[in-house]
């Protein structure tokens, strides 16, 4: 193979041929039947014309000069031909072809695809030497292949390569549906909730309570003046051509201070006095109860979701009442709870007969002493006369009605010193002879 300029450009001799195309040449079929050449690592110069020269030892040179060819050489590839559809719902077929022309079948070039699926490559026999190279790859679509580029690289002999993409479009129902909120709220504030979602197209929304009852339409749904008593579960739809999706259904947090119950009580129980409190709040109240002025250790305490019971159980004595006080970060309340009113009584009947039996005692000695002055009146001798006046009246001790000092009254009431006391007697004045009175 020859340039017109009788240049030699491929002989079975590498010596023969011109430094140029040394190593870049090279025969490919039988030269009788098939006189293809492949010229490698083509430059601007390849250009031609060339022509075809057999030389046959021991024969003329026969030359082609009449059928030369001529190479147009180009600085970049032609275009990639990229074809896909751009528009697919979830779950779809996707199938992507991309084609390129060569002219050189031995080394067809090779495709490279940005997203993994089934590739095919066929081959095309085109005119004026010319080929055409084409892969198709086939995926299911998915809702991550939403806004990707997908791309086809395309790489000849040569390391020379060029690359196209396309933009894919995946239409798909609403994921990830979700209520966006603030979950503790203080009791009284207005709270905006939000609804959010991943759908395309874009979502509406709906909300609904926890009976499926319509509440808004929009993607945010304010609930004002937020109340323990009335918040109620709710859950969001996001809706689109393609499906409606609920969230999880949610309910706000509502804190709150404490609330002490009128069912707390103090009550007697087979002889044993206790207090109870209850309380309901959010979060939970710390309680103590107050005896006086000091504060009592609670017998138990025990708290069930919002509502927490203090219990006291103590030696109450003579106090009537008892304090019960909640707090929590929000707040405080207090509650004044009456001890038993019976058993405060019956320390007062019982202080009160111990009273008339010491009144009974006296009374008994004074009409004793009496009737023994009189009785000795009818006698004869004048020094056993006896008469009494006081100066001052006699004061009777007063006593107390608690039941913790009920015992020591008592024996007050019935101790010698109380008939002994000059408290007492000292303020008699008497004409009798002290012997009378020795023994009283």
């Amino acid at each position: 193979m020859t340039t017109e300029g009788d240049r030699v450009i491929y002989h079975p001799t590498e010596s023969k041929i011109v430094k140029q195309y040394q190593s870049r040449t090279k025969l490919l079929g039988d030269a009788s039947k098939n006189c293809s050449l492949r010229i490698e690592k083509l430059q601007q110069d390849d250009r031609g014309p060339f022509y075809f020269r057999i030389e046959i030892e021991g024969y003329n040179r026969a030359s082609y000069r009449n059928n030369k060819v001529s190479i147009s050489v180009m600085g970049e590839p032609n275009p990639i031909d990229f074809s896909v559809q751009e528009e697919v719902k979830e779950g779809e077929n996707v199938s992507a072809s991309c084609s390129v022309s060569h002219s050189c079948p031995t080394y067809p070039p090779d495709f490279h695809w940005s997203h993994p699926g089934e590739q095919h490559f066929q081959a095309q026999k085109l005119q004026n030497g010319q080929w055409k190279a084409t892969s198709t790859l086939t995926f299911h679509s998915n809702r991550t292949d939403h806004n990707k580029s997908l791309q086809c690289r395309v790489t000849y002999q040569g390391e020379k390569h060029q690359e196209t993409s396309k933009t894919i479009q995946v239409k798909y129902a609403p994921v990830n549906v979700k209520v966006e909120y603030q979950s503790d709220v203080n009791e009284g504030e207005t709270v905006h909730l939000k609804c959010s979602s991943d759908a395309n197209p874009v979502s509406s929304y709906e909300w609904h309570s926890e009976t499926d009852a319509l509440l808004n339409k929009g993607q945010t749904y304010t609930m004002l003046n937020v109340s323990r008593h009335s918040v109620e579960a709710v859950y969001c739809t996001a809706v689109n051509e393609e499906g409606r999706v609920k969230s999880s259904t949610v309910k706000l947090n509502v804190l709150y201070a404490p609330d002490i119950k009128t069912s707390s009580k103090c009550f007697s129980e087979r002889g044993i006095v206790m207090c109870e409190c209850i309380v309901e709040s959010r979060p939970p109240s710390v309680l103590h109860f107050v005896l006086g002025d000091r504060v009592v250790q609670n017998s138990k305490v025990q708290t069930v979701g919002s509502v927490t019971t203090g219990t006291l159980q103590t030696d109450f004595g003579s106090f009537k009442f008892v304090h019960c006080l909640a707090n929590n970060t929000l707040g405080n309340a207090n509650l004044m709870l009456s001890l038993p009113v019976y058993d405060y009584m019956q320390n007062i009947f019982l202080a009160s007969g111990a009273g008339v039996i010491l009144l009974i005692i006296l009374i008994a000695t004074g009409v004793g002493v009496v009737t023994k002055c009189r009785g000795q009146s009818g006698g004869t001798p004048t020094s056993d006369l006896c008469t009494m006046k006081t100066d001052r009246p006699v004061e009777v001790p007063h006593y107390t009605s608690t039941k913790r000092e009920l015992k020591k009254n008592y024996e007050d009431v019935y101790g010698n010193d109380i008939f002994t006391s000059d408290h007492i007697y000292g303020n008699v004045e008497t004409d009798c002879d002290e012997t009378t009175y020795a023994n009283v």
